[in-house]
């Protein structure tokens, strides 16, 4: 009986989230061949210092989740989620074959640059879209499929990195030219396949004609919407680059090829938790389940941090995976509940927002403890950060139904 109501929920989401999910997919792959070795090719072939890393990693992410602002914006003055999905997965098509011809620091960071804005501008409207089509009783059930199929990708990519870096003796470049493919598939499938929301936000209120007055509709957001962003703020200064964590990994022990273990462990323990997490959070107070992701956020940052073995590491590392699939599904969720439909993009680009400005300091802070202090440092910083979050989830309101019907 069990088993049968779990099926029937699960074929209840509609099929523009699992296209969504599918494109995730294919983006993720490629990403994490990429990003995963792009740290050591940075500091191995480049020489690049980890002060520097820890900057240019927090001007790259600030950039891209910068972008999701102007894309969450921009896809309700459109009173459309496709054509701004359409104009970032190009930009990411476009960007990730420049790795494999990128000849110094300059042209690797010019790539990830052009990527993470194509990446920024899909984000939002990605997600914003998910909440137009999702069923109110399974919004979360949606938000975790849509995660967990992203996650996938990501798994296949770090199980990709490890394979063909040993077939081809390590070449990075080599790697680099098959991540560019799964772009263009994700592409052609969203040109062919995605559709709007069935219900069009243009019909459900007045165009007032302009992007600023489009803009000006944030007074709409509640005091439970700004509650979610105060907590997501002070949460994400925990939530450094993986880089870190694959530096860490190489320091104990981890050969270039078996580096991306610790990424295969970070996204088996995302893909695992999300899509369960979400839907449970569909029946039960998604604070309390926000509380044991940060919880488990402490404990990964105290194994990594007073760990020096492989197997420790690699533990810590899908206990990271693990609270991202219990914090981004539950915050993407929230937000969604705590935002009316016609500024849902917009609401979703304020929240990418804080969270740029949280990255860009997670990193610039890790980096300068990493360098001065040592990795142990870094992570334990990290904890006491998640811990001080913890405190800060009585400001969210409790949310019983979704403010609106989709």
């Amino acid at each position: 009986m069990q088993i049968g109501s779990k099926n029937h929920r699960l074929l209840q989401v509609p099929s523009p989230v699992w296209i969504l999910g599918i494109i995730t997919l294919l983006l993720n792959l490629s990403s994490i061949m990429i990003f995963s070795l792009s740290p050591l090719y940075l500091t191995g072939v480049f020489g690049m210092t980890t002060v520097y890393l820890g900057f240019l990693e927090g001007c790259v992410e600030f950039c891209s989740w910068t972008m999701r602002v102007f894309s969450g914006v921009l896809s309700d003055y459109l009173s459309k989620r496709k054509p701004v999905l359409v104009f970032a997965c190009s930009l990411t098509a476009l960007a990730r074959p420049l790795f494999a011809i990128a000849p110094s620091i300059g042209w690797v960071y010019g790539a990830k640059m052009l990527d993470r804005i194509g990446n920024g501008f899909q984000a939002t409207p990605r997600e914003a879209l998910v909440g137009d089509v999702a069923p109110k009783e399974i919004k979360g059930t949606c938000y975790g499929l849509r995660q967990s199929l992203g996650l996938i990708g990501s798994l296949i990519g770090a199980i990709g990195v490890m394979y063909f870096m040993r077939l081809s003796g390590s070449d990075f470049k080599f790697v680099f030219k098959l991540a560019s493919i799964p772009p263009i598939l994700a592409f052609l499938v969203l040109i062919f396949f995605v559709k709007e929301s069935p219900k069009s936000i243009a019909k459900e209120k007045k165009k007032e004609g302009s992007l600023l007055a489009t803009l000006k509709q944030v007074t709409k957001l509640k005091a439970g919407f700004w509650g979610v962003i105060c907590v997501t703020g002070i949460f994400m200064v925990s939530n450094y680059s993986g880089a870190y964590r694959i530096l860490h990994a190489q320091v104990a022990g981890f050969s270039v090829e078996d580096v991306s273990l610790t990424m295969i462990a970070q996204n088996l323990g995302a893909m695992c938790a999300a899509f369960p997490i979400g839907k449970l959070s569909d029946r039960i107070d998604r604070r309390l389940l926000l509380a044991i992701g940060f919880f488990v956020t402490i404990a990964a940052d105290l194994f990594l941090g007073f760990s020096s073995t492989m197997g420790l590491v690699t533990l810590g590392a899908g206990l990271w995976g693990v609270q991202m699939g219990i914090t981004q599904s539950i915050l993407a969720a929230m937000v969604a509940d705590t935002a009316e439909k016609e500024v849902r993009g917009t609401a979703f680009g304020i929240y990418y927002l804080v969270i740029a400005f949280a990255l860009f300091s997670a990193n610039m802070l890790m980096g300068w403890l990493f360098d001065a202090y040592g990795p142990r440092a870094g992570f334990v910083t990290s904890a006491a950060i998640a811990a001080s979050a913890v405190c800060l989830i009585a400001l969210m309101k409790p949310v019983t139904k979704p403010v609106t019907t989709v």
